[in-house]
């Protein structure tokens, strides 16, 4: 009889262990299941993005200059405008800004030309496109390269003339690269770019320094007041000698607040006379292609630039710019 007890004793005694072994690891399981089910949202949580910094509300650098070149800027002929006075960037950046490599000294220098000539002919949005169109082809040629390459070689800007496009009344013409136009549209947005309100440190054919003054101003253009700016056009208004009344033209949220006396440029409708010029250092993002990776949003990377002359639609016809900011 007590060796039965004894036995019965140490059978539940085992039921009983294994009884607690089943229900901690359980418990246990189910902790375990409980940490992974929140560990994701502590991952998700560490990984946050930081918010970005804004820099809109940032006073002016005590250093804004990133290179000291410290060379004068030779205009080449008589300033294509009215108004044009000498900055401080006219007597420390040369034409070719800060750049090191040829291909970029040799945009460079097209971008701050002012000397084109002739009679400009009038162009449509259709116009750039075709003029994109164009030089892609002969990308796919192995004509020429731009984008993530760098501009094209110095050698190779010369296949960037006498391109196939249209003007304003579709008629077929032949233009590229250092060719004067015009182009009638509206402004979407304005603003002084690559400037410390950004949060960058100016633009190499500038000389890198992050001023306003020391900078282009950047119209993008549609084709109406409401345009998308990944349909735009691109007009740019270089800083060496630029008129006073041109620092004026800007509606960026971000930068606005540093131009003195601003006028309401964005929705009005202008027409841009210049030089054209091909921006090799950039693909462009038009509406309903991929962006990112420094490409910026347009239609083309065709622009007008320099700006020679900008005339604003006025009480039913147009005025020089001059004219209509006297009044506003």
């Amino acid at each position: 009889m007590k060796t039965r007890f004894y036995v019965c004793i140490a059978a539940c005694f085992v039921v009983l262990l294994i009884f607690t072994f089943i229900i901690t690891s359980e418990s246990s399981g189910k902790a375990t299941s409980a940490t992974r089910r929140s560990s994701p949202a502590k991952t998700t949580s560490s990984k946050q993005k930081k918010k970005k910094v804004s820099h809109c509300g940032d006073n002016p650098p005590t250093n804004p200059s990133h290179c000291n070149i410290n060379q004068q800027f030779n205009k080449g002929c008589d300033l294509p405008w009215d108004g044009g006075v000498s900055h401080e960037i006219d007597q420390h950046c040369p034409n070719e800004g800060c750049a090191t490599r040829d291909q970029d000294k040799a945009q460079n220098k097209i971008k701050n030309n002012l000397c084109a000539t002739g009679t400009p002919v009038q162009i449509s949005f259709t116009s750039i496109d075709k003029l994109q169109r164009a030089v892609d082809k002969k990308v796919q040629q192995g004509q020429v390269t731009y984008g993530s390459t760098g501009p094209p070689l110095p050698a190779d800007r010369v296949k960037l003339k006498g391109l196939a496009t249209v003007d304003v009344n579709n008629h077929a013409v032949t233009l590229g690269e250092g060719d004067l136009v015009t182009l009638d549209a509206f402004v979407l947005d304005a603003k002084h770019d690559d400037t410390f309100p950004f949060g960058f440190g100016g633009e190499g054919v500038n000389c890198k320094n992050s001023l306003l003054e020391w900078n282009d101003i950047h119209i993008a253009l549609g084709k109406t007041a409401s345009a998308q700016e990944c349909s735009s056009a691109t007009a740019e208004i270089i800083p060496h000698f630029r008129p006073a009344v041109w620092e004026r033209i800007d509606s960026n949220s971000c930068t606005v607040s540093h131009v003195t006396n601003p006028l309401p440029v964005k929705r009005l409708r202008v027409r841009i006379t210049g030089q054209l010029f091909f921006d090799g250092s950039h693909k462009p993002s038009p509406c309903g292609a991929s962006s990112g990776g420094g490409n910026p949003l347009r239609r083309s990377v065709w622009e007008i630039h320099p700006v020679y002359k900008i005339e604003v639609f006025d009480h039913g016809s147009f005025v020089s710019f001059e004219t209509w900011a006297a009044s506003h």
